[in-house]
C-alpha cells in the first residue's frame, strides 16, 4: 500500500539520528533546512558531520547507541536509523514503535513509519515525490523532471501571491470571485516570467476595486 503524503512543520522538533555516515549526512542536511533540532548519536562520523557539529547545526553525542542508553530516544519526535549496523537499527526501530515514536529506518525491507521523499523546493513551494520506499531510482528520475518544470521564481511568486490574497480579503469580493481572480493573476504572472518581460507597469489598473490597499486578512480558501 502506498504511503500517505503529509507535510509537517519541523521547526524546533526533536530529531535523533543514529549513525554518522553518508545516509545520516544526507538526511541531516535536509532536516537542517527545515529547522529541526537534531541530535546525532555515533562514535564515528564523517568530516562534514563533524563540521556541522562544530558549527552548532547539530548536537553530537560521541558514543554508540546500545540497549543501555536507548532512553536517548524517549523524547524524540522522529528517530532516523542510519547506522550500518542492522541489528542496532532494528533495536531502535522496535523501541520507537513500542512507544509510538516516528521512525525512519535505512535498512532495506525494515519497517518504517515514514520515508524521506525526494523534494523539489522553491521557497515555500515544496513538492515531495515518493515510491513509498520501493524504487528510489524512479523517485530521483521524477524529481529531475519536476525540477525542470518548476523554475526558481515560483518561490518569489508564492510570496507575492500571499500578499495578493490579503488584498483580496479586503476587497469585498466573494470567495468564488477571489479564487477566479487569483487563478487569472497566477496565469498572467507565469506568462510574464516565462517570456522575460518583467512586471506589469500598471498592474493595479486591472485589479478589482480595493486591491491596492494593504490588508491583514486571515483565513484561507
Amino acid at each position: 500500500m502506498a504511503d500517505f503524503p503529509l507535510f509537517i512543520n519541523m521547526e524546533g522538533r526533536n530529531v535523533i539520528v543514529i549513525g554518522g555516515g553518508s545516509v545520516a549526512l544526507r538526511k541531516i542536511r535536509i532536516l537542517i533546512e527545515y529547522g529541526a533540532d537534531i541530535r546525532m548519536i555515533s562514535s564515528k562520523i564523517t568530516d562534514e558531520l563533524k563540521l556541522l557539529a562544530d558549527k552548532k547545526y547539530i548536537v553530537w553525542t560521541n558514543e554508540n547507541l546500545t540497549e543501555h542508553n536507548l532512553d536517548y530516544l524517549a523524547e524524540a519526535f522522529l528517530v532516523i536509523c542510519a547506522s550500518d549496523d542492522k541489528a542496532l537499527n532494528k533495536m531502535a526501530v522496535d523501541y520507537c514503535q513500542m512507544r509510538h515514536i516516528l521512525v525512519d529506518c535505512a535498512n532495506p525491507g525494515e519497517v518504517s513509519d515514514c520515508v524521506f521523499p525526494s523534494v523539489v523546493r522553491r521557497g515555500n513551494v515544496v513538492i515531495g515525490i515518493s515510491t513509498s520506499g520501493g524504487v528510489p531510482a524512479l523517485t530521483r528520475y521524477l524529481r529531475g523532471k519536476i525540477e525542470a518544470l518548476i523554475p526558481e521564481w515560483y518561490g518569489e511568486l508564492e510570496i507575492e501571491l500571499r500578499q495578493k490574497r490579503r488584498e483580496l480579503k479586503m476587497s469585498g469580493l466573494g470567495q468564488s470571485d477571489r479564487k477566479k481572480y487569483l487563478r487569472q493573476w497566477i496565469a498572467k504572472e507565469e506568462k510574464i516570467r516565462e517570456e522575460g518581460k518583467g512586471q506589469y507597469e500598471n498592474r493595479n489598473e486591472e485589479e478589482p476595486s480595493g486591491h491596492g490597499a494593504d490588508g491583514n486578512g486571515g483565513g484561507g480558501h
